[in-house]
């Protein structure tokens, strides 16, 4: 639709300025809104302005002891996600490890697993409740962070550089030179890893319901939010938000830290891979590390929940495959619906971040900095808070009279947690998209700029093509992330009905044999996207891609 002079045409301007329209009301709704209706009222009491909240941060002894506690936390599983993480992908990129090429992919698995129950599976056997089985737990559960950076950061090396370091200067220094290289992209998988770590509710609350003593920062923002119906002054209803703002702005520094190190360095086109050391007599007792790792990330929990399903808490009947066929129809009976409803959230979410993160990863490249910015506050804000949000936004009097005008409540429907899932899991597209963008080459635009063809259509028609694998993997991501995700369904009602909502009641209520049965569906189900994906594409597994 363009002028004879070849100027575009009215419509077709509005054409391409849509889909970024779209994106970026998206994001002020349901991003920017939830954040700026919390501030708004920690700051708004009955009698108007006021400051009196803020005076509290950090102002009781519990609030600060909590804080050092979920810093110790996070620094101690930080170190056990390094020597998981980095020792996985220096063994199966780096050397010549037996089954490297079969182990190396397996390295990402542990993310499947959701953290909650690698919790339950290891509580099965051990007495779950100090903090340095809490620190195990989630060092193990976000150790591939560590890995996926570690593996990013090998590959992206130019082998003749490092043959060069090995013959002038020998071993050591050559090895050393390697690790000072990689050194930006393992500092920014820790600093994602101590993110999440810290911003963690559900593990550290079961193994308080196991005798945990001690609580995190998140636990503490938890509990003040489930008591904010008992305030009586405007000091305690605001007290959760005004509670987690130590918590957010730790997060954002290590967030910021970790996007500084992880744009320095950017995989090459024109280099030499890394040659592969060999490890001598150490190749077989080198495999005690993947192997131990991944036995922990996720041979543990699926074993245990296997043991569940196949009757192992039962005292009066045995184990047995009559009980596991029991299990499982009992199983689909119960909560055939929640893993539905499941599967149908976190397509959903994948979707709608799909379709909101390309044209903000478009936005992105064109030097618009300030969208990759904005688009990483879900991951800087913890979910809980986040999930608190929506209920200011979507659950106020103002939404209740839209609802009520519209015959349709948002709030209670699955839409509020679709749209809570695509905001809290959004940067993971904008960032991917926006690097995937910026590699493709500017000859591209000059080329369609001589063609006469809109930026718009140059992008449906030349770059997003060539973005489809990275949309598939990133659809992965989301899709195992959003199936997994426990800190917003614990906020939001609507989300009581996920499945891992269900299996974080199994504490509190029994059904461990049906709930391990609907675990060990759970999991296939996330395992089956990806699989389907390298299926349908016929790509091979690339080690930690």
């Amino acid at each position: 639709m363009q002028t004879a002079a070849g100027a575009p045409t009215r419509l077709a301007r509005i054409a391409a300025a849509l889909p970024a329209g779209l994106a970026v009301g998206f994001v002020l709704l349901f991003v920017i809104a939830p954040l700026v209706a919390m501030l708004r009222e920690t700051v708004v009491g009955p009698d108007g302005f006021t400051l009196s909240a803020w005076s509290q941060v950090l102002g009781s002894s519990l609030d600060r002891a909590q804080l050092l506690r979920s810093m110790e936390l996070g620094a101690a599983s930080c170190a056990l996600a390094f020597v998981f993480g980095f020792g996985h992908a220096w063994l199966t990129e780096r050397t010549d490890l037996p089954l490297g090429a079969v182990l190396g992919p397996l390295g990402i698995a542990p993310l499947v697993v959701p953290p909650i129950l690698v919790a339950m599976g290891f509580a099965d056997f051990i007495d779950a409740s100090g903090f340095w089985v809490c620190v195990f737990l989630l060092g193990t559960s976000y150790a591939p962070f560590v890995a996926v950076m570690t593996a990013r950061g090998l590959r992206g090396i130019d082998g003749r550089a490092y043959e060069a370091a090995l013959v002038a200067r020998g071993r050591g220094p050559a090895e050393r030179m390697l690790f000072r290289t990689i050194r930006p992209e393992i500092a920014a998988g820790l600093l994602f890893a101590f993110v999440f770590v810290i911003s963690e509710h559900g593990v550290p609350e079961f193994l308080t319901v196991k005798g945990k003593t001690w609580h995190t920062y998140a636990e503490g923002v938890f509990a003040r939010w489930t008591r904010r119906a008992t305030g009586t002054t405007h000091e305690e209803l605001v007290g959760p938000i005004v509670t987690a703002l130590p918590l957010v702005v730790v997060i954002v520094v290590a967030l910021l830290v970790a996007l500084r190190l992880r744009a320095q360095s950017e995989l090459r086109t024109d280099f030499r891979p890394l040659p592969q050391r060999r490890l001598g007599r150490w190749r077989i007792p080198a495999l005690l590390l993947p192997l131990t790792y991944l036995a922990c990330g996720v041979g543990v929990p699926v074993v245990v929940m296997l043991r569940w399903a196949l009757g192992s808490t039962q005292r009066i009947e045995p184990m047995s495959l009559d009980r596991l066929r029991r299990n499982f129809r009992g199983a689909i009976d119960q909560a055939g619906d929640d893993l539905a409803y499941t599967i149908l959230l976190a397509l959903c979410a994948t979707l709608l971040l799909l379709a909101v993160a390309a044209p903000l990863a478009r936005l992105a490249r064109n030097r618009a900095r300030g969208v990759e910015l904005v688009t990483i506050l879900p991951i800087a804000v913890p979910a809980i808070l986040l999930a608190i949000g929506f209920v200011h936004v979507f659950n106020s009097r103002v939404a209740g009279d839209l609802y009520g005008n519209l015959g349709f409540d948002f709030y209670d429907s699955m839409g509020v947690v679709v749209c809570a899932y695509a905001a809290r899991f959004l940067p993971f597209g904008v960032l991917t998209l926006a690097t995937a963008l910026r590699r493709q080459p500017r000859a591209l635009d000059e080329a369609t700029a001589l063609a006469g063809r809109s930026g718009l259509a140059t992008f449906l028609a030349i770059r997003l093509p060539l973005l489809l694998p990275v949309m598939g993997s990133v659809a992965c991501l989301v899709f195992v992330l959003a199936l997994r995700e426990l800190d917003v369904a614990v906020v939001l009602p609507a989300g009581n009905g996920t499945v891992v909502r269900r299996l974080s009641n199994i504490v509190h209520f029994g059904g461990e044999d049906q709930g391990g049965a609907l675990a060990l569906m759970l999991l296939f189900v996330a395992c089956a996207l990806p699989l389907l994906a390298v299926i349908l594409t016929g790509r091979k597994l690339r080690s930690l891609s």
